[in-house]
């Protein structure tokens, strides 16, 4: 699986989002701030390549976070102006989303972001029984916009033979047991 995902960061390009991710991971663990990756490449590293175009990460402090990655005025990272939560790192063209742990981002959602509790320079991946439960909660407040969120599960499912009484967060377990389901009854 994972050299699944490393062929397709080659192939497609997708290498410059992990590079991004790593020069931040690199930044915050200097600044001692514990980070968690999630989104596209979390999924990537848990057994579903696929591409995408921008770092998902949790932070303690949205703020402190954004604030130590922009400082250094030659650095890669800059703010990207109107957002308090984003930055650019403009020699690779990527977004990075900072994503506050122990919050959730939108009102109907239910589960919040993990608390990051390691300040390492390597990329700390989400936990995937985390990472379902937050893309199950995405894609129930938004079921037509965040419809790829939905389809990572699936595929994650399927592809990594995940158990029907996976540790999910409680507010998407019915949510999760309906979507195993569904793909047994179509196996």
């Amino acid at each position: 699986m994972e050299n699944e995902a490393y062929l397709l960061r080659e192939k497609t390009g997708t290498s410059d989002v992990v590079k991004a991710a790593r020069a931040a991971a690199a930044v915050l663990a200097h600044h001692d701030i514990p980070h968690l990756i999630a989104g596209g490449i979390a999924v990537q590293e848990h057994g579903y390549p696929r591409v995408t175009v921008d770092v998902d990460i949790v932070v303690p402090d949205v703020l402190e976070a954004v604030e130590f990655l922009t400082a250094n005025w030659s650095g890669p990272f800059y703010r990207v102006p109107g957002c308090v939560d984003r930055v650019e790192d403009r020699l690779r063209g990527v977004m990075i989303d900072c994503l506050p742990a122990g919050k959730v981002l939108k009102r109907g959602c239910k589960v919040p972001f993990p608390l990051p509790t390691k300040a390492l320079e390597d990329l700390q991946i989400i936990g995937l029984p985390e990472l379902i439960s937050l893309k199950l909660d995405s894609w129930n407040g938004s079921p037509t916009r965040r419809h790829k969120d939905k389809t990572d599960v699936i595929e994650l499912i399927a592809r990594r033979r995940l158990p029907r009484d996976l540790s999910v967060a409680p507010a998407v377990q019915a949510l999760y047991v309906d979507t195993w389901d569904a793909l047994q009854a179509e196996s």
